[in-house]
């Protein structure tokens, strides 16, 4: 193992574990050879090393051989698509090494794992780059047949793609491309490499070939130039990382025949060490600190040069880096998470005006998924790009996002969208309040619900849609993932996420909290966004993977917005609502529509009354609330019966007579309420001597025919037949009662 650790390429592309993911968001039709895909270097090395009973060799793996902090299936999870493996043959099967260094990773482990991952997400996708590690090989004779053997099971080969230049995403789906450094058959399984090259020559770089079994043959650009440790190599190698992205970012492939496979290692190693192992080895060799060294200087140059506007938007084609994942290790600024979520980011950046849609392409019966136009669509380790006004907050993120306590306005604006009907989409809840005060605010759908809110804007028309409670799922039982807390309705407990770790789980693995809003677009651009401009208590929104889905531009097309707005009425059924609105509320989402006009006049219209009823729901518990306390009163025995004798007159006659009608309007019931309250704290608040059916002339009151006033207000008798009058003992009178 002279200087280097032996460099090669597991490349693998494929979706993350939530349903809606960055993989998933790609456009069917683009070529994988257009992608931007990030990647771990020596990704076996993340899993660590054996001790010395397994190998002379494994005790060294940290000092010299470790260029991944993060596990290969860690690696997975926060987006890494690209993994490099280095088998060789050990004890009758093929381990993953980094060299003469053996890993506790498993190549057969590593298949087996991605088949998983397929099985579970038939849209997700693979492309593995291997070398054999022939220095680490027990038995080096045999590698090619046992490679063979593995990837030729019965559980296993189904799940393999010949290799073709113009692959694409739809194609890859659900598939492992493998591509091999080392010609182990006559034919590959998925493709070989040729005329790889290590060095900083551009006409060298610009001579490799990807050859598949069918003799398919793709132009390989390559830049690999591994060891960095001598006075000026460093900046070369980062000279040499920009000079491919010059290229990559610039030439995005419009035809089969024009067609660039690009790999782009920023994996190398600035510093060296002494290896001295008595009688078997004594060199200088990689460290893992320059590993970590030259990371900290080329994963930033990337980083800088996707951010730089001044640079072409395109695609990077394959980056291998180390340390992915880790932003700071072993006091290195290695910034690994930074590359994976600008690599990520920046697939979106350029692949939207690449597959350009029109109006023509979708309808209502076969809507287009257009979610890769939003910028960070999902929050893979806390990703923020694209998103401007009140940034999204984390603690401790599990791939989403948090607005905690405060209002807020969060967006982003698309641009040249096909005009037409949108749907904009986002897995997300809104806790208002606490647990209980939440639940309480979710039993009686009061106007609390509505404070935070999905939106879209075209023009000068805004729509919107309340976020979903964490109650609209009914969970009866602690799920035991992350911190969960629990309301209680009589005897039964209802549980929501306490923390991102569980919010995460009720979203994905539960697959809840599902919210949309529609959109009609008529200027090409739309505003997608969120916001909440009330507070509850402690209120929480997590949010995550955010989706265009794109209807058409026909009659059809709004009819499928009005369809789709009637499926999400929240129901009224069983709470205290007042006729006129439940019936206003129904017919709301009862319309048509077959223009623009007439759907976003359908919307508001719906929203005006889902606001109106939220509130005469409130109203309502708020009233039934104060007769129950009214109730109690005239159950208790602190109080005379003549004391309490207008108090159950009123509430016989007046509150239980509302209660059956059910016409009060939103205008009408807090003046009840606040009456009921008054007659309440007559009761409650002295002794009387006296109950007049009329007032007496006393100095505070006048009569005119038939008008009476007290303390200069008026008092129309004729509409209130039947004055009468509480009287103190100071003789101070309190109330006039009908």
């Amino acid at each position: 193992m002279k200087h280097s650790l032996t460099l090669a390429l597991l490349l693998f592309l494929i979706v993350s574990l939530h349903a809606e993911n960055w993989m998933k968001r790609l456009p069917d039709d683009a070529y994988v050879a257009n992608l931007s895909i990030p990647g771990s270097h020596d990704t076996g090395t993340g899993n660590g090393f054996p001790g010395i009973s397994v190998s002379i060799y494994g005790p060294f793996g940290d000092k010299y051989a470790r260029t991944q902090e993060k596990s290969f299936e860690e690696q997975w999870n926060i987006g890494v698509r690209a993994f490099d493996m280095r088998p060789a043959v050990k004890d009758g099967y093929l381990n993953d090494n980094h060299g003469i260094m053996p890993t506790k990773l498993r190549f057969d482990d590593a298949l087996y794992f991605l088949r998983d991952k397929l099985i579970e997400n038939p849209s997700e996708f693979a492309i593995i780059h291997v070398l054999h590690a022939s220095a680490g090989d027990d038995n080096a004779s045999n590698y090619g047949e046992m490679l063979l053997e593995l990837v030729n099971r019965d559980d296993l080969k189904d799940f393999f793609i010949d290799f073709k230049p113009s692959l694409t995403v739809r194609e890859m789906r659900g598939k492992i491309l493998l591509i091999s450094r080392d010609q182990y058959a006559d034919k590959p399984v998925g493709g070989f490499f040729q005329n790889w090259t290590g060095q900083l020559n551009w006409d060298a770089q610009r001579n490799g070939k990807i050859v598949g079994a069918s003799g398919a043959t793709a132009t390989l650009y390559m830049q690999d130039f591994a060891e960095t440790f001598r006075d000026g190599d460093l900046d070369r190698k980062v000279a040499g990382v920009r000079q491919l992205l010059d290229f990559s970012t610039k030439h995005k492939a419009s035809s089969e025949s024009s067609i660039v496979w690009v790999y782009n290692f920023a994996s190398a190693y600035s510093k060296t060490s002494r290896l001295y192992i008595p009688f078997i080895v004594d060199e200088e060799i990689s460290s893992s600190d320059g590993y970590r060294d030259n990371a900290a200087h080329t994963n930033a140059a990337i980083i800088d040069y996707l951010n730089d506007p001044s640079n072409t938007a395109g695609p990077t084609g394959i980056i291998l880096a180390d340390y992915v994942g880790v932003n700071t290790s072993n006091g290195y600024n290695t910034r690994g998470q930074e590359l994976v979520d600008a690599l990520i980011a920046n697939n979106f950046r350029y692949l939207k005006d690449m597959y350009q849609v029109g109006e023509s392409d979708a309808t209502y019966r076969k809507p287009l998924d257009m979610s890769a136009r939003i910028v960070c669509p999902c929050f893979n380790s806390n990703l923020r790009q694209g998103w401007e006004g009140d940034q999204f907050g984390a603690v401790n993120p599990n791939e989403n996002a948090e607005h905690f306590n405060r209002n807020f306005n969060t967006y982003q604006t698309i641009t040249d969208l096909p005009n037409g009907v949108y749907a904009v989409g986002c897995k997300a809840f809104y806790r208002a309040g606490e647990a209980q005060e939440s639940y309480d605010h979710y039993r009686i759908r009061d106007r609390a619900l509505r404070n935070a809110r999905i939106y879209a804007t075209s023009g000068v028309h805004r729509l919107s849609y309340p976020i979903v409670s964490p109650f609209s799922k009914n969970v009866f039982a602690a799920k035991g993932v992350g911190r969960e807390i629990a309301a209680q309705s009589g005897t039964r407990n209802y549980y929501i996420p306490d923390d991102m770790i569980a919010a995460e789980h009720y979203m994905h693995k539960l697959g809840f909290y599902d919210n949309v809003v529609f959109a009609a677009v008529n200027n090409h651009t739309l505003t997608i966004g969120v916001s909440k401009t009330q507070m509850a208590g402690t209120d929480w929104c997590v949010f995550d993977d955010f989706t265009l889905t794109y209807y058409g531009n026909t009659s059809e097309s709004y009819n499928k917005w009005l369809t789709e707005m009637k499926k999400r009425k929240l129901s009224y059924t069983s709470l205290t609502i007042s006729q006129q609105y439940r019936e206003a509320y129904a017919n709301a989402f009862a319309g048509s529509a077959t223009n623009r006009v007439e759907a976003i006049a359908a919307a508001q219209t719906a929203d005006i009354a889902a606001e109106e009823i939220a509130l005469n729901a409130e109203l309502w518990d708020e009233y039934k609330q104060v007769a129950a306390e009214a109730q109690a009163i005239l159950n208790s025995n602190e109080y005379s019966e003549e004391a309490k004798t207008f108090l159950r007159n009123y509430y016989t006659s007046v509150y239980l007579r509302n209660l059956s009608a059910l016409e009060l309007t939103n205008d009408e019931l807090p003046s009840y309420i606040d009456e009921l309250r008054q007659y309440m704290n007559l009761t409650s608040s002295g002794e009387w001597t006296g109950i007049s059916e009329m007032p007496a002339e006393n100095g505070q009151w006048t009569t005119d025919n038939r008008l009476w006033t007290l303390d200069g207000k008026p008092v129309n008798t004729t509409r209130q037949p039947g004055l009468y009058i509480f009287r103190s003992r100071d003789g101070k009178v309190h109330k006039v009662l009908r």
